[in-house]
């Protein structure tokens, strides 16, 4: 009972110190300091640097008796105002620091090899919000679909179908391969423009809504993450001049 009831103060913030002296004090009320340290057994030194830490915490108070210094724990009751106390201060916290981020020029992060290919095509279809169009600027055909694999391509277009986001897409050839292969994902919504300007298959970029830019290899297993909003825009802007080029297929 007593090591859980340790346990459970040390869950609340409270060192391991600070919890035998506060539980020492709960059961042995108004009493001297040489008390605590002969029933926690802790140094005497320890002992009134934990004094001082329960002290300001307002978890314990100090009187003098006849000369000598006293403590005594104060109602259990102020453990949880301290939580509430915190709680308060963290959903400040929080707000000032949500503002601060979005005051960042640009955040970037690259994504290599397999597991983290895979790993960030996925997330990046749970991140968008609900009914986010995927603008991807230049086809790079079969490769995507290899690096992939089969069990992650089933989880990309269940996760986007069942958040409504679809793809517009920009293809620089008449290959057919995305109609082809798209035809295997019924009820994944997509719009394809062809350009006739036939470029090697290296990569391409996609834009997410007003989040982020990604460009992409097609040849090797990188991702590269822009979240830049004034880039975002950049790069909107070119995928829109190349769709109203672009011929529907």
């Amino acid at each position: 009972m007593k090591n859980q009831t340790l346990n459970q103060l040390q869950q609340l913030n409270l060192s391991p110190n600070e919890a035998k002296v506060y539980l020492a004090l709960i059961e042995s009320g108004l009493t001297s300091a040489g008390e605590i340290i002969k029933k926690t057994r802790l140094h005497r030194s320890v002992v009134y640097e934990t004094f001082d830490k329960l002290l300001e915490r307002k978890l314990i108070t100090k009187l003098t008796k006849q000369h000598i210094a006293h403590f005594q724990a104060l109602e259990p009751d102020r453990l949880l105002q301290n939580i509430h106390r915190q709680a308060a201060i963290a959903e400040n916290l929080i707000g000032d620091l949500k503002k601060l981020a979005q005051t960042n020029d640009s955040e970037i992060t690259i994504y290599e090899g397999a597991e983290s290919y895979r790993r960030f095509w996925l997330e990046s279809m749970e991140r968008m919000p609900i009914g986010s169009i995927d603008y991807v600027a230049g086809s790079v055909g079969q490769g995507w679909y290899e690096f992939m694999g089969e069990k992650a391509l089933q989880e990309y277009f269940k996760i986007a179908k069942k958040r409504n986001i679809s793809w517009k897409m920009i293809v620089f050839d008449k290959d057919d391969y995305e109609k082809t292969f798209l035809s295997n994902y019924p009820g994944f919504h997509w719009q394809c423009r062809f350009i006739n300007r036939p470029l090697a298959k290296e990569g391409n970029f996609n834009v997410f809504g007003t989040e982020s830019v990604i460009l992409h290899s097609a040849t090797e297993l990188i991702v590269i993450e822009v979240k830049n909003k004034s880039l975002v825009k950049v790069f909107q802007n070119l995928f829109d001049i190349l769709w109203e080029s672009g011929a529907d297929i």
